[in-house]
């Protein structure tokens, strides 16, 4: 039952980063939309298919890795709408990724759980900046923020249920600033609405 579990947090993680892409495709921009957030999740995913490949737990191998996939995918079209170039911005995540993975294999799951909650909280941190300040939240798409919000908490759940505590430290402290980024972008979307409407009912002059 825990197996199956796994899978399906899995399965809804690799879900999870379409509709962001989607919605970078259809809208044509990338706006308040943080590279550094997707950099980072190229980084941390990449490293928990090898910590996935360590404890033998498959449902962090492979959808980890297309995870990593779709982020890279993203990065790259964040960049080329911003007329960023892509090697210089591959830097990042690829040395994130190696240091992740030395700091598992030599200092074990505790110490990784500790260390990669740092990249993934600091992306978080950058999206809930972009949510905060940037002018047009157009290229967000707030389905990824939701169901990012349910894979952590499924995540953490799955963590407490195998007693991995690299998963329980890392998802715990996902999932409180994941709601903090669904806060924010609900609150700034609704008043968005409210503008625009009030705009739509206001007498002609």
């Amino acid at each position: 039952m825990i197996e199956v579990f796994g899978w399906v947090a899995a399965v809804i993680g690799i879900v999870s980063n379409i509709p962001q892409l989607v919605r970078i495709l259809r809208a044509r921009t990338s706006a308040g939309v943080s590279l550094r957030l997707w950099q980072l999740t190229v980084a941390t995913a990449s490293a928990w298919c090898v910590h996935g490949y360590l404890v033998q737990q498959q449902q962090m191998q492979w959808p980890n890795m297309l995870m990593a996939a779709a982020g890279l995918v993203i990065v790259i079209f964040i960049l080329r709408d911003r007329g960023q170039q892509l090697l210089p911005a591959l830097v990042l995540p690829v040395t994130m990724a190696l240091l992740l993975s030395f700091t598992n294999i030599v200092f074990g799951a505790l110490a990784f759980g500790i260390v990669v909650a740092l990249p993934q909280l600091v992306g978080q941190g950058a999206q809930l900046r972009e949510l905060i300040t940037a002018p047009d939240l157009t290229g967000v798409s707030g389905a990824f923020l939701v169901i990012f919000l349910v894979v952590q908490s499924m995540w953490f759940s799955f963590g407490i249920m195998t007693t991995d505590w690299a998963l329980i430290t890392c998802a715990g402290a996902m999932v409180v600033i994941c709601v903090a980024n669904l806060s924010v972008y609900l609150v700034r979307t609704a008043r968005a609405r409210a503008r625009i409407r009030a705009v739509d009912v206001s007498p002609a002059r």
